[in-house]
């Protein structure tokens, strides 16, 4: 015990003792699979991020539609601001997501020093010490470095294991939904950047420089270009129209596809390790066994 005690104080004995390949391999994969939900998520957030930023520019292009249909505007701007909401409530989940998957990876980094350098240094300790400790003692310090070194073990293993299960999850019940998630969520982002970057406000501007033509060209000119403008007018309002229907029927589908993916995230990376800890402190209640034993019976 003393040698161990030793060997496990020194870093040059340290390091091959408790960072052989087992242990490596476990902190790699975990390592491995949080980076893949840290990619996942940033992914997701950044699309989230864009969707906002392409309502915003559609938002502001279609009020330059106003003197062709102030009502149809008005309307659209309407239809999109719900889920133009609930995206950036998504944005808030998946920064919630990212913060805690930032957080596992820190505690995989750190819970080998604090296993090994901390709490298996003082198991070893209180077990050294119970070996000459006296009948009369009232603490028990074999059963406290008992309790000590199982807490050691835990603690190493908690967070690759908690990993490991997220990821196994993961692969299990969400992959699929997530990756259709977000291929829905970029297919919409797309069909809204084409609708926002059609030829509707350049339509617009060919009206208004008709009618400064037209005041140039005298009665008869004015004329003309107020019937050719009264039809382009028509034709814009039609395209408005048109297009009011189809970002009504895109939003409707977006809800769907945001509300896929905050389950997708809440339970992957905020839930599941919540519940996860939950079980590690009923274990640790197990092991300790709140205490009854640490106290020796005295006459």
């Amino acid at each position: 015990m003393i040698t161990l005690l030793v060997l496990t104080i020194i870093p040059a004995t340290r390091t091959p003792l408790f960072e052989r390949h087992f242990f490596q391999t476990a902190d790699t994969r975990a390592t491995a699979y949080i980076d893949q939900s840290l990619k996942n998520a940033g992914a997701a957030f950044l699309l989230a991020r864009g969707f906002n930023a392409v309502v915003s520019v559609f938002q502001e292009s279609e009020l330059q539609l106003e003197p062709a249909g102030v009502g149809v505007s008005l309307a659209l701007g309407q239809a999109l601001d719900p889920i133009n909401d609930l995206v950036e409530r998504f944005s808030w989940v998946m920064l919630a997501s990212l913060t805690s998957l930032g957080i596992q990876k820190f505690l995989i980094e750190i819970t080998p020093f604090l296993s090994i350098q901390i709490l298996l240094l003082l198991a070893l300790s209180a077990l050294l010490a119970g070996v000459w400790q006296t009948n009369r003692s009232p603490i028990d310090l074999s059963q406290i470095g008992r309790i000590l070194l199982l807490s050691a073990i835990v603690l190493r293993f908690a967070v690759p294991a908690m990993a490991f299960l997220n990821h196994q999850v993961y692969e299990t019940f969400l992959a699929e939904r997530h990756d259709q998630s977000v291929a829905r969520l970029d297919r919409s982002t797309r069909m809204l950047e084409s609708y926002a970057l059609d030829d509707t406000t350049e339509k617009i501007g060919a009206q208004q420089e008709g009618d400064n033509a037209g005041d140039r060209q005298g009665w008869f000119g004015h004329a003309q270009e107020t019937l050719s403008q009264a039809i382009e007018q028509g034709k814009v309002f039609f395209d408005v129209k048109t297009k009011f229907a189809a970002v009504k029927r895109l939003t409707q589908e977006m809800v769907d596809t945001v509300i896929d993916l905050i389950v997708v995230f809440t339970l992957n990376t905020i839930v599941l390790p919540l519940i996860f800890l939950w079980g590690i402190f009923k274990l640790g209640r197990l092991i300790c066994g709140k205490g009854r034993h640490l106290v020796k019976k005295t006459d």
